[in-house]
Order: structure tokens, then C-alpha cells, then sequence
């Protein structure tokens, strides 16, 4: 099984295909940002420089002389934390920290943490729910089959629901992608509902972007609100994140298969989050246990990586293992819990090539004198 990134917005929703060289300066030197970010930036990122944290500044060096040469094609932004100090900060063809930048599929990663939230608060009933339970009101539903009756929120996250459904052997800008019969449909939970059975849910993994709106309207009918607004009081505001942009479809569904734009800064925060077991500056956001239960592999693929709850995991074991969450076109968010270690990308690759999140992983691997595993 192998992935090159998902989830492109096609219609209305601008896939924006460039392939541009990154041309900046990769001259290694501590990041030059005040310790507390600027207004309108989240988080209170002290700074450091590689070398007192660990990391042979000599491979940060080389890996941001190989981004701005264009060997990782269009890279726009890369960033590096080690024990919560950020340690490297780049930004590549014109782009700067203050831009919004579209996530796409690193949207289901944030999904992901917004329904352990509502597991935690009582909002969703708990990972058994049947998914149609959960989205009362979609009564016609096409291509019936009783198999829908056994789908859970489980089978959701675990991207194991068991629809007929093939979005990675097009690319998105291709017509006969399914996200473009999704986008242009008046009813994105009707449409995805109405998906043919082709598997018993819970065995076997299809990735499915459509999979990962129906977890944004579930949360959203259980929470009275949208997925937008519940993220903004659960999750962005308890994190200072203070600006993002998040895309919505018909009837203003919040899009939480790839809708989410934020800036590099906050894809660290939200790493570091990760990595501090659900805690933002010693404030309880995510249950631990929740974030433990998205790292378990649901599915192993042949070369020792997998997929957890709407996460894709590294190789190695519980301990050790990446967790990453992929973007369509480069962009990265790469916890490596076993160095203390964040890894944030930003990339316009969206015709493929360019680094993967555990290739990239590789360097910090490296500049921590560390094996990978």
C-alpha cells in the first residue's frame, strides 16, 4: 500500500496544481521570532538553536540546502520542534509564517481529536454507535444493503466502513475521481450514504475522504453546532489558535475530509499536542487515552507502516512509532514521540513527487543520532 496524498477540492473547491521550485536562502541559524509568537499566531514557541537541543544542525543544513535546491519539489514551509522549543523554521517561494496554508487531508487528523473530544464529553455515545444511528433524518438511502445497519463510528475513523469507493488511483483532478461526484453533490452525507457495499464493514481498509465528512456531520448533530464552531471552543481557542480558515459545502456542512487551512505554526501546536499526550501548556484538551487508541494500527501494511483512527502510523512499537498526520501535496504533520520531536511540512506537490511524512521523519531521525526504526 503505498500513498503520494489525498484529498484535493475539485468544482467550486480550487485545486490549485503547481509545481514550483522552492529559491530561499537555507542558511542555517536560529529561528529569528520572539519567544511569544506575534498576535494572531497561536502558541508560545520558545526558541532554540539544533545544537542545544540535540540535533546536528549539519543535517538540518543539508535537508534545507536539498528543499531549496528542489529536490523535495515545492516545498513552501518547514518547521522542526524538539522538546517544545522550535528549533528550525523555514519558508520557501514567498511564503511566510503568517500565511493560511490548505491542510486538505491533514483535516481528518484534526477531525480525529474533535471526536475523542466528544467521546470524552458524552456528546457521541461511544465507538459501537451504528453510523445511520448517528445521522438521523437520511431515510432514502440508494444501493440499500442491511451491511450499512452495521457500520460504527469505529469502522469510520478506521477508514473500514466498507463502501465501494477508489480515490487513489486518479488523481483529483481527474473527472472520474469519486471526490468530484462528492463535491458536486447537493448532499454530501446523502451521497456518501448512498455508496454501494463492496466490503463487510470492519474488513477491509479503503481510504475514503467522503468517510471522513460523515464523521464531521456526525459530531456536528450530536453537538448542536458545526464541526467548525464545536473545533473552535474545544480546540482552537483553548490553543490560541486564533486564525484558520475552514471550506464548507452544501447547507454549510463543515468539509472535515480536507477543508482545513491553517498556518505552519499551528500544525506544530497541534503536534506538540499530540506528543504531550492531549495537553496545551498544561491544559487538558484530548483525553491520552483517546490519542492512544488512534495510534493503534486498525490496519499494517506490507511495509510495516499503518492506520489508526483517521492517523497514519510509522513502524515500530507504541513507543517509538510515528504518527503523522498526510495531506494531499506535502502537507505534514510528523510526531515522533520517542525523540520528543515535531515535524511540520507545507508543500504545493500536488502533481506527486516530494517527501513523504516518514522519509521525512528519516532526517530527524538522523539529526538526533538516532536509529530508525
Amino acid at each position: 500500500m503505498t500513498r503520494d496524498g489525498y484529498g484535493a477540492r475539485v468544482g467550486h473547491l480550487t485545486i490549485l496544481l503547481v509545481a514550483l521550485c522552492a529559491a530561499c536562502s537555507s542558511e542555517l541559524v536560529a529561528p529569528e521570532i520572539p519567544g511569544v509568537l506575534g498576535e494572531g499566531i497561536a502558541g508560545r514557541w520558545a526558541t532554540s538553536t539544533p545544537e542545544a537541543q540535540g540535533l546536528d544542525p549539519g543535517v538540518l543544513a543539508d535537508l534545507g540546502e536539498r528543499t531549496s535546491s528542489g529536490e523535495f519539489g515545492a516545498v513552501s514551509s518547514m518547521l522542526v520542534v524538539r522538546n517544545g522549543r522550535l528549533v528550525y523554521e523555514r519558508y520557501h517561494d514567498g511564503w511566510e509564517a503568517s500565511d493560511l496554508h490548505r491542510a486538505y487531508s491533514v483535516t481528518k487528523s484534526v477531525t480525529s481529536l474533535l471526536v475523542g473530544i466528544a467521546l470524552e464529553d458524552g456528546i457521541l455515545p461511544g465507538l459501537d454507535a451504528p453510523v445511520l444511528d448517528l445521522l438521523p433524518g437520511y431515510d432514502s438511502i440508494g444501493n440499500w444493503s442491511p451491511l450499512k445497519e452495521d457500520i460504527t463510528l469505529a469502522h469510520a475513523l478506521a477508514m473500514r466502513a466498507g463502501f465501494e469507493w477508489d480515490e487513489l488511483s486518479t488523481n483529483y483532478a481527474s473527472g472520474t475521481n469519486p471526490t468530484v461526484a462528492l463535491v458536486t453533490s447537493q448532499d454530501w452525507i446523502q451521497h456518501v450514504l448512498s455508496l454501494p457495499m463492496a466490503e463487510d464493514p470492519g474488513s477491509a481498509f479503503t481510504y475514503n475522504s467522503g468517510v471522513s465528512m460523515l464523521l464531521g456531520e456526525m459530531l456536528a448533530l450530536a453537538a448542536g453546532t458545526t464541526a467548525e464552531s464545536f473545533a473552535e471552543t474545544h480546540l482552537f481557542e483553548p490553543m490560541a489558535i486564533t486564525d484558520w480558515a475552514w471550506d464548507a459545502g452544501p447547507g454549510g456542512i463543515t468539509n472535515t475530509g480536507w477543508g482545513l487551512w491553517l498556518r505552519p505554526r499551528d500544525m506544530a501546536a497541534i503536534g506538540q499536542l499530540v506528543l504531550e499526550g492531549g495537553t496545551w501548556e498544561g491544559t487538558p484538551i484530548v483525553l491520552e487515552q483517546w490519542l492512544d487508541e488512534s495510534a493503534i494500527p486498525r490496519t499494517q501494511f506490507t511495509d510495516g507502516t499503518g492506520y489508526g483512527y483517521q492517523w497514519w502510523l510509522g513502524r515500530g512499537d507504541a513507543q517509538e512509532r510515528a504518527v503523522a498526520a498526510w495531506g494531499y501535496g506535502g502537507q505534514f504533520i510528523v510526531v515522533l514521540p520517542d525523540l520528543d520531536m515535531v515535524m511540520v511540512t507545507t508543500a504545493e506537490n500536488y502533481l506527486g513527487g516530494g517527501l513523504n511524512p516518514y522519509r521525512l521523519a528519516e532526517f530527524g531521525y538522523l539529526a538526533a543520532g538516532a536509529a530508525v526504526p
